[in-house]
């Protein structure tokens, strides 16, 4: 009778599998795996660090810091890990003979009469066991690394966004001013028309002088498909010292929508404006870093400071415009220009 016509054998097959399946997790090589890759992660922290600082991202100064630490917390993390693993694997081992030698024993009265509906019940009751084991011995390791592990992925993740920020920069077709440092970037919709189909997507950028959106996008495409030519330029650049406001909204269905409302100043080249922030960014997020970075609280991540020559040029600033000789607006941190509200005209400082 063959498997497929005697249930009991196919159950016992069924059970061999899913001993050696058992069997080869038991080793826990998946879990010296996961501390190995860990333990390069946190190797290569420095490098991805320095890569960004070199491109020009000068702030999040806590990322060398949570480098240090989380490179210190693994020497201790990886000993315990080590060690917790040697155990299990111990452990382990004794119960994988304990449980083979009973398939073994199954497997050779199976030919007998009735012996297979006699003895698997007990087998696989003993394979439900040891898999628990198992499953126990590796919550019991991943716990000794796991949290450290969360916390090198969040870093990663960090210095991944920072590089895709980079990216959008270098990749901008418009100039940047001198020492104007990049602090955030998001995909976004700017809702000129508040018709979606209509209204430009690109990209928003907030630096230490200037929130500026740059369209970047296919446009004209055939069924949404097809064709199209890539449009890449910039809709508007609004001083942060123009910033009246910002406040969050979450819009649309389940509120998957997120919205900054602008308001600016006198002088500024738009009066009210929306942007939808896009790629899984926060609006409120966003509306905070506004508020930090308008404030000049930003300047507490700068983990490469501005040039002491542009700082006095700064406090040298003028306080009148040279052209209409109004009142020009109190600078705000980092701002390397002004804009006169009475006329227009823009110095340089």
């Amino acid at each position: 009778m063959s498997d497929t016509q005697n249930p009991f054998a196919a159950r016992f097959a069924a059970l061999r599998l899913d001993f050696e399946n058992i069997y080869r997790d038991s080793t826990l090589h998946t879990l010296a795996e996961e501390i190995a890759e860990l333990s390069r992660k946190i190797i290569s922290l420095p490098g991805e660090i320095e890569r960004v600082r070199s491109r020009g991202y000068v702030f999040a100064s806590y990322l060398e810091q949570k480098a240090g630490v989380l490179a210190q917390h693994w020497e201790t993390a990886r000993r315990e890990a080590g060690q917790s693993l040697e155990g299990e694997a111990s452990r382990l081992r004794s119960e994988m003979e304990r449980l083979r030698k009973a398939v073994d024993r199954v497997e050779m009265q199976s030919a007998k009469v009735g012996a297979l509906e006699r003895d698997l019940p007990d087998l696989e009751n003993e394979v439900r066991l040891v898999k628990n084991v198992l499953s126990d011995a590796q919550s019991r390791v991943r716990t000794s690394y796991s949290r450290l592990s969360s916390d090198v992925s969040q870093t990663l993740a960090q210095l991944s966004n920072i590089t895709w920020i980079l990216d959008q920069r270098d990749e901008a077709a418009f100039p940047f001013l001198a020492e104007e440092g990049v602090f955030l970037a998001a995909k976004a919709e700017w809702q000129a028309s508040g018709r979606d189909k209509d209204d430009p997507d690109g990209i928003l950028y907030l630096t230490d002088q200037r929130l500026v959106f740059e369209q970047k996008e296919t446009t004209g495409k055939k069924l949404g498909l097809f064709g199209g030519k890539k449009t890449q330029e910039l809709e508007w650049e609004i001083p942060l010292h123009q910033i009246e406001s910002v406040t969050a909204e979450n819009k649309g269905l389940f509120g998957g929508k997120d919205l900054l409302h602008f308001t600016f100043k006198s002088g500024a080249p738009l009066g009210q404006t929306t942007v939808e922030v896009k790629g899984g960014v926060q609006c409120k997020f966003w509306a905070a870093q506004i508020e930090r970075m308008t404030q000049g609280d930003v300047n507490d991540e700068r983990a490469i400071q501005p040039d002491p020559e542009v700082l006095e040029s700064l406090r040298s600033a003028p306080t009148a415009c040279p052209s209409c000789g109004g009142t020009l607006p109190q600078l705000v941190a980092n701002q390397r220009q002004i804009a006169c509200d009475y006329c227009g005209a823009v110095i340089r400082v």
